[in-house]
């Protein structure tokens, strides 16, 4: 998923005060010795992206812990990503530690680029495992440590909820109360849209619409692939899911077809739509007066839920650590250290939200955030769900992306659409 813009508002961040790396390090980290690698040499690789500017400041705070010396490299997140699986590919890929995402675990894990997590995790020595509290991360977060198949080889260090973004003068002004499920949705949609200038939802059509679509897909009981990667995408539930977001894409600004994430930005931006269903990180730039037409009038929902309950969609940037690295004791160190509670509390103060349910309680996030955007942030994820990943994952998505739009336009039906990707997904897989 591209890099979000959602640090922007940096006049909130800085009203805060920056947390100093030296009242961080007084925080509780356990009891193993944080000491047993130092003077050791690590290289850590990392996307430009908000976590990262986020991090980097922190960084002497482990050195510091530690011992070990830490030399950081960084790219554009396009270049990065290019160079990270062309030097894992040519064996000369020189660094330990490095931000991955779960789409590409699959490919990673059978050409064993990355290294298991698990023995090290589980290693006394280097682990204060009750301190760690794996359990504290969301399902989610947990689930893609494992997406590949065989082994743990990466950790969550982001966290992005599919909620619901809405216009609280809008929907006041209308009598409508924020929409519990998705017949309230597209109720609410539909008397917005007729009743003014205004259209009723923003939301995903184009590109990347598979996204936002799945959380639909398993609110409504269906899914895209059974665990042994066997399509189920023309099941009666996903007809249902794809027909409902097609019917909120009627409410939709005209040329939903072609919008993916800069586009409903944009719409919701502007003051174009009066809710939107999407990724939780719109939510800095929405309330940046900078930046937002409509920063004064906004609030925040969960998920809606469906036939199957609520199970929206979510994503997890993650650090992982090469296989051929040399240093793995002391890489695991790294990213237990980022990952930690006190660390991820501390990047959460600064805007970048966290895959450890414990952090959304602390006294630094309701500062930075309104409690109904916690709120549907971490109900959201508490159930949320991670799209299928495998080796030919964007090679399955290109067709399905035709069939929503399909369907959205009225060239087809959801039906028909759904059962044209089932055959091509099993061609595809075969």
């Amino acid at each position: 998923m591209k890099r979000r813009e959602f640090l922007t508002a940096t006049a909130a961040v800085c009203a805060l005060g920056k947390l100093s790396s030296a009242s961080a390090a007084t925080s509780n980290f356990g009891s193993i010795n944080w000491k047993q690698q130092s003077g050791t040499k690590l290289n850590v690789f990392m996307a430009r992206h908000p976590w990262q500017e986020a991090i980097e400041p922190e960084i002497d705070q482990f050195r510091g812990l530690t011992g070990i010396n830490v030399q950081l490299s960084e790219l554009p997140e396009d270049q990065y990503a290019t160079k990270v699986a062309a030097d894992l590919s040519a064996g000369v890929f020189e660094y330990d530690v490095f931000m991955s995402q779960y789409y590409d675990a699959p490919r990673y894990e059978a050409a064993k680029w990355t290294a298991a997590l698990d023995p090290l995790m589980n290693d006394p020595k280097l682990t204060d495992k009750n301190w760690y509290d794996w359990q504290d991360f969301f399902p989610g977060a947990r689930q893609i440590a494992t997406i590949g198949g065989k082994y743990a080889d990466r950790v969550a260090i982001t966290a992005e909820a599919q909620i619901l973004i809405y216009r609280k003068d809008v929907l006041a002004k209308l009598g409508i109360a924020p929409p519990l499920d998705f017949n309230d949705l597209l109720a609410a949609a539909d008397k917005i849209g007729k009743a003014g200038n205004i259209s009723g939802i923003t939301l995903r059509g184009g590109t990347y619409a598979w996204w936002p679509f799945y959380g639909v897909v398993k609110s409504y009981g269906g899914d895209f692939l059974t665990p042994d990667l066997k399509p189920v995408i023309d099941s009666s539930q996903d007809i249902e899911a794809l027909q409902m977001y097609a019917d909120l894409a009627k409410d939709a600004p005209q040329g939903v077809t072609s919008y993916d994430w800069d586009e409903i930005n944009t719409a919701m931006l502007s003051g174009q739509a009066a809710m939107f269903l999407d990724s939780s990180v719109i939510y800095s730039r929405i309330k940046d007066p900078t930046l937002s037409t409509v920063s004064n009038e906004i609030g925040a929902a969960p998920f809606p839920t469906g036939p199957a309950g609520r199970h929206g969609s979510s994503h997890y940037w993650s650090l992982s650590m090469a296989a051929a690295s040399k240093q793995q004791d002391a890489g695991w160190l790294f990213i237990q250290w980022a990952t930690s509670k006190p660390v991820q509390a501390l990047l959460q103060s600064k805007g970048v939200l966290a895959p450890r349910a414990s952090v959304y309680g602390t006294s630094d996030a309701s500062k930075m955030y309104a409690a109904d955007f916690l709120d549907a942030v971490k109900i959201s994820l508490t159930s949320a769900v991670i799209l299928p990943a495998n080796a030919k994952f964007f090679e399955l998505m290109d067709p399905l992306r035709v069939a929503i739009q399909q369907v959205i336009t009225g060239d087809s039906t959801a039906a028909t659409s759904l059962k044209s990707v089932e055959s091509q997904w099993q061609k595809i897989l075969a």
